[in-house]
C-alpha cells in the first residue's frame, strides 16, 4: 500500500480546523487473498467559522484495491459549545458500494452519524455517538442497521531535551 497527500493549512495553529487535503493511493494485488490491485483519491476540506463551527466536506474514488466504496460523499459539521474541547457533530454519507466485492445490484449506502465528545481531562476524552445506515453493503439483509459506539482518546506527550537525544 502506497499513499502521497498534499495539502494546506492557513497557520499551525489552525492546522486540524481550516484546511485542504488531497490524496491519492494505490494498493499492490493480494493473490492470497484474492484482492486485486487498485487506486483510489481522496479530496478533504473543512474551515472554523465564527470558532464553533466546523464544516467539512470529503469527496473520494476508488477503482479495485479492496475498497469496500467506489464513490463516497460526507459532508457534515462540528460543533463547539464550549473552550473546553468539548464538540458535537452531526454527518452524512452517501457511498456507491465496490461491485465487484458486493454484487453489481447492491444499492448505494447512506449513513448518518452524530456524536458528542466529553472533554474530561486536558489529555481525556470520551466520544459516544449513534450512526443509521441506511441498505447497508455489509448487511444486504437489512434495510436499516443501527450502530452505538463508544470512543476514547488518550494523549500521551513525551517531552525530549535535545541532550537526551545523544
Amino acid at each position: 500500500f502506497k499513499h502521497i497527500e498534499v495539502g494546506w493549512f492557513g497557520s499551525w495553529e489552525s492546522r486540524f480546523d481550516d484546511n485542504i487535503h488531497l490524496t491519492y493511493w494505490h494498493a499492490d494485488e493480494r493473490t492470497a487473498a484474492g484482492v486485486p490491485d487498485g487506486w483510489g483519491v481522496q479530496v478533504s476540506v473543512s474551515r472554523k467559522l465564527d470558532a464553533r463551527w466546523l464544516p467539512f466536506l470529503r469527496i473520494g474514488y476508488a477503482d479495485g484495491g479492496g475498497a469496500p466504496l467506489e464513490r463516497s460523499v460526507s459532508t457534515g459539521f462540528a460543533y463547539y459549545p464550549s473552550s473546553d474541547g468539548s464538540v458535537s457533530g452531526l454527518g452524512i454519507n452517501w457511498g456507491r458500494p465496490n461491485r465487484d466485492i458486493f454484487g453489481a445490484s447492491t444499492d448505494d449506502q447512506y449513513t448518518l452519524e452524530a456524536y458528542y465528545r466529553f472533554q474530561l481531562l486536558e489529555h481525556l476524552a470520551i466520544t459516544p455517538d449513534l450512526q443509521l445506515i441506511k441498505q447497508p453493503a455489509q448487511n444486504p439483509g437489512y434495510e436499516t442497521v443501527w450502530i452505538a459506539g463508544l470512543r476514547a482518546r488518550v494523549v500521551l506527550i513525551c517531552m525530549l531535551s535535545p541532550t537526551s537525544w545523544a
